[in-house]
């Protein structure tokens, strides 16, 4: 077992962990089996969300504090309202790890989340499975690589519909800008 100690700097703070939870898998050279992720605090919670949206973190508060706010009406809900929170994403979480690899989309985290910070929390993780050989590495299982394969062919449809989109703006732009000169010329030369 291993205890990592973080910092939480707000009231409401997403960490993620997916670094620290990838070492110590490797660290402890587990091929397959499952990591197991255990934070005893009353007001925290671990969960895998997305990691590819700069937003994420005030749209899932912002959400959350919309279905659960700390507030009732004026009324402050002390404890309770975190401790419901952490309670609804839980205290734990395992993941697969097959062939020395978590099985998490590239675009997915293991988050640490606080909902009554700030202060120093702890979270521990152990392992249970089979362990690589001594000269043996960890690789990207088939089935994984096949999901990376189909989000980047996803990814690169969708930047390629955001750069028509920035070629479509930039043409309405310099039509529009045209436009406006046109229309300065005609003034100028109508006075």
């Amino acid at each position: 077992m291993k205890a990592n100690t973080i910092e939480t700097t707000s009231s409401e703070q997403l960490i993620d962990i997916t670094k620290s939870v990838r070492e110590y898998v490797d660290q402890t050279r587990l091929k397959d089996g499952f990591v197991h992720i255990q934070i005893p605090e009353r007001t925290a919670a671990v969960m895998i969300s997305i990691n590819d949206d700069w937003r994420l973190e005030r749209e899932f508060f912002d959400k959350l504090n919309h279905l659960l706010p700390k507030y009732d009406g004026m009324k402050f809900t002390g404890w309770t309202t975190p401790c419901v929170k952490a309670s609804i994403f839980g205290p734990a979480l395992q993941v697969m790890v097959h062939d020395g690899t978590l099985i998490l989309d590239k675009n997915q985290s293991i988050y640490f989340v606080e909902f009554q910070g700030s202060g120093e929390r702890q979270y521990f993780m152990s392992v249970s499975g089979t362990t690589l050989a001594e000269h043996e590495e960890a690789t990207i299982p088939k089935e994984l690589a096949l999901i990376y394969e189909k989000r980047k062919e996803y990814e690169d449809e969708q930047e390629k519909i955001k750069e028509e989109m920035r070629n479509e703006w930039r043409m309405r732009e310099e039509r529009r800008l045209m436009l406006e000169e046109e229309n300065k010329t005609k003034e100028t030369t109508e006075e």
